[in-house]
């Protein structure tokens, strides 16, 4: 599918389309996911469907665009002359944050990126200058100081003027923009007993926990020694100020399961059975492509619950989170 936005339309116009022509398409984006016959379960009946977030968006697909939308907007609201984010090399957001700008001309765009840069850019990068993004290198020791680094600093004494969009997406606004995809999806379907959702800094998971609908939330993380990120998506959905009187901590508490063991060996690693996974899954959901980053590595660790007996759902939803463009990284 593909929508025709002009190429220097107004902010304003971009939020309007996306909000509303998303509608019609939702309705034929949740589908069936057939399990691969390795992990089937003969003993237990249950069902699996995927939401396509990838098919979401033709320029931040997946949560990309809902983490991004109220920081675009807040940014226009303080009359920002230049908009600036981080990411790595092969960074989905610093890709998606590139493609949407490029569709006006209110900000000047800048991208942190994390470890030197080389002659010959990455394909993601290649893609984020050609969107007229401004690159600034970050070594790596500067880069984990977040919006505390040194060169971020410098660009901020360069340029006065700038808006900042944490890496991925992140904090309140960004999370705030995934409690409204979570009201989409469930408008849609609601006939689940537990939605399942993959985790880089947890923002998406953290917005669509507050959300107030009764289902378990499985949150499994892409990152290597992460047991710590389940009390910050707990804070972070708590601070986002939604919950309706029912909604306790203690019933957000209930309602999120953390996963930090599914990394297969660190966050972009793959290890044989995983590969062999996709190539299995891929085998009968032909039409499921999974990025190599995320939304492969939780259905991997779901289908092995499944097989193992230890799923105990009838009706499961996976959310798709994009990233597709991140097997450009990969030979």
């Amino acid at each position: 599918m593909q929508w025709n936005i002009p190429l220097f339309c107004s902010l304003q116009y971009v939020l309007e389309f996306a909000s509303t022509n998303h509608r019609g398409f939702f309705l034929s984006i949740i589908q069936p996911f057939i399990i691969p016959k390795r992990y089937e379960n003969l003993h237990r009946q249950g069902q699996f469907f995927v939401y396509r977030g990838d098919l979401e968006h033709p320029y931040a697909p997946g949560n990309k665009w809902h983490k991004l939308k109220y920081h675009l907007l807040e940014a226009q609201a303080r009359q920002a002359k230049y908009i600036a984010s981080l990411g790595g090399p092969y960074s989905n957001h610093l890709h998606a944050f590139a493609q949407t700008l490029n569709t006006h001309l209110e900000f000047k765009a800048l991208a942190v990126i994390r470890g030197e840069l080389h002659p010959r850019l990455t394909p993601t990068l290649r893609d984020v200058v050609w969107n007229g993004v401004e690159l600034w290198p970050a070594l790596r020791r500067d880069y984990k100081r977040g919006l505390h680094a040194d060169v971020v600093k410098q660009i901020n004494a360069l340029y006065g003027d700038v808006y900042w969009i944490p890496e991925g997406g992140g904090g309140e606004l960004g999370a705030k923009g995934c409690l409204d995809w979570a009201k989409h999806i469930e408008a849609l379907d609601n006939q689940y007993d537990a939605w399942v959702v993959s985790a880089g800094t947890g923002t998406t998971a953290a917005g669509l926990l507050s959300h107030p609908q009764p289902v378990d939330l499985h949150v499994i993380s892409a990152l290597k020694g992460a047991e710590h990120q389940r009390a910050d998506i707990l804070a972070l959905a708590l601070s986002l100020k939604t919950m309706n009187s029912t909604q306790t901590e203690l019933a957000l508490d209930k309602r999120l399961f953390f996963h930090s063991e599914a990394h297969e060996g660190g966050f972009a690693k793959h290890s044989g059975s995983l590969l062999e996974f996709i190539d299995e899954c891929n085998a009968v959901n032909p039409d499921l492509p999974l990025d190599p980053i995320y939304t492969c590595k939780t259905l991997f660790y779901v289908m092995k619950q499944w097989h193992k007996g230890d799923w105990p759902y009838r009706r499961t939803l996976l959310i798709h989170t994009g990233g597709l463009q991140g097997w450009r990284g990969y030979a």
